[in-house]
Order: C-alpha cells, then sequence, then structure tokens
C-alpha cells in the first residue's frame, strides 16, 4: 500500500515494477482531467479513475488507467513559475478579503486555491493553516454537511498526511469518511476513496490492524457496489493481501 510521497523503488522486473510516487499519481491524474475536458470520459468515470490513482501502488497499474486513452497532447510550458503563481494567489486571496470580506464564497474559494499552491510547491507549513481555515470557514458558512465542506476536510486530512503530521491527519480522514457515508452514501466514489485515504493514512503511521479493518470493509463495499471484477476492487483487494502478509 502506498501513500502520498512514496518514493519510487526498483524491483526485480523493471518499470512495471517501480513503486510510483506522488508525482507520478499526480501526472495520472492531470491526464485524466485532460481527457474529461475533451470528452473523453464522463464525470463518474473521471471520479472512479482518480480514485484508483490515489490507490495505485505501481507505475504499471498507473498506466493500465490511461492506456484506453489517446496519447495526451504535448504539455504546454509553464509560464508562471510556482512562486510567481503563489504570489498571485496571495494578491488575489487578499484583494477579496478586502473587496468582498472573508466569508463571501470566492474569497474562500482563493483561500483553498492558495492552500493548494502551497501544497503542490511542499510548503506544508504556510499550506495548513489555510486549509484549516478554509475547513473553518466552510463549516460557518455553509454548514457542516454542504459538499464543499467535506471536500476542504478531505483536503486537509491529506496535507497532514503529507506533512507526516499523521496524529491530525487520521481524525480528519474519520470524520470525512464518517460524513461522506450520511451524506452521499457507502457505495458512492467518494466514500470508497475516503476509506483508502484512510487505510493509507493507518499504514503510514504503522497501525496495520486497523489498516486491515478498514480495508476489509472497502473491499466488502467495492465488490458490493462495483462488483468483484472492477480495477478498483482489485486494487484494494491488493492492497489488504500486501497489508495481511506485512
Amino acid at each position: 500500500m502506498t501513500g502520498p510521497g512514496d518514493e519510487i523503488t526498483a524491483g526485480a522486473g523493471g518499470y512495471r515494477h517501480l513503486r510510483a510516487s506522488y508525482d507520478d499519481r499526480e501526472q495520472v491524474i492531470d491526464e485524466l482531467k485532460a481527457a474529461f475536458v475533451h470528452g473523453r470520459l464522463d464525470r463518474d468515470e473521471l471520479g472512479l479513475r482518480v480514485g484508483q490513482a490515489l490507490e495505485s501502488r505501481t507505475r504499471a497499474e498507473l498506466a493500465a488507467l490511461t492506456a484506453d486513452l489517446p496519447p495526451p497532447l504535448p504539455r504546454p510550458v509553464k509560464a508562471v513559475r510556482p512562486r510567481k503563481a503563489i504570489a498571485q494567489y496571495e494578491r488575489v486571496l487578499a484583494d477579496l478579503e478586502r473587496v468582498e470580506g472573508g466569508d463571501h464564497p470566492d474569497t474562500i474559494a482563493a483561500r483553498a486555491n492558495l492552500a493548494y499552491a502551497y501544497r503542490v510547491a511542499k510548503r506544508f507549513r504556510h499550506a495548513i493553516p489555510q486549509y484549516e481555515r478554509t475547513l473553518e470557514d466552510r463549516i460557518r458558512v455553509q454548514g457542516p454537511d454542504h459538499p464543499d465542506t467535506l471536500a476542504a476536510r478531505s483536503n486537509l486530512a491529506a496535507c497532514y498526511q503529507q506533512a507526516c503530521r499523521l496524529t491530525e491527519a487520521i481524525p480528519q480522514y474519520r470524520r470525512a469518511l464518517a460524513d461522506s457515508e450520511r451524506m452521499l452514501g457507502a457505495g458512492d466514489t467518494a466514500t470508497l476513496i475516503t476509506q483508502c485515504n484512510l487505510a493509507s493514512a493507518y499504514y503510514t503511521a504503522g497501525r496495520l490492524t486497523e489498516v486491515v479493518v478498514v480495508l476489509r470493509r472497502a473491499l466488502t463495499d467495492c465488490e458490493r457496489y462495483l462488483g468483484a471484477d472492477h480495477q478498483m476492487t482489485q486494487t484494494v483487494r491488493a492492497n489488504l493481501d500486501a497489508a495481511i502478509q506485512t
């Protein structure tokens, strides 16, 4: 099982047995989003494949998610460097706070975007306070049961995990899972993804008993709602087998 920030290690089988890194997953997710924009995937399939990308352990598993799609177009050269992009996000947030106020939806969205920019740049010391403030604002303005609040909690949990703050990540994942099950249902893709993310955090923390418990439940739900032969079901099954053997 892997989680955010895993390193690539070579295996006996070459490329296909290289463990997937966080950047590998992000690249595949970008390709899936591009395929959605161009009409090659529908929304449900996009959500499902993104979930599978987040849980993929090897580069081979990631490659399978885009194998049936046309080759992506060459990526444009980034015109804005990360530091400059972050500075622009900071200015946008400051302007919206001044003009619209802190509770305006655009202001909250701008704060979430800034948090993400910090996170991509691995500036977790700056990202986490912005994610925490975003969650607080979502709860206060939109309520605890709004889908944006659920997304904000999941994003905060993921950032905690990347920053190796697992004692804070795990409670947020657990709350996000409970909310997702209540709001969306046990068979929703977001719920299944959150189960796997919680298991990943437990694994990173070395809490293998909890990993097995969560993945057994996730496997039952995947088999029930997606089918035994679905790729996400197969990935969860493989992760469970690996956790039991560890």
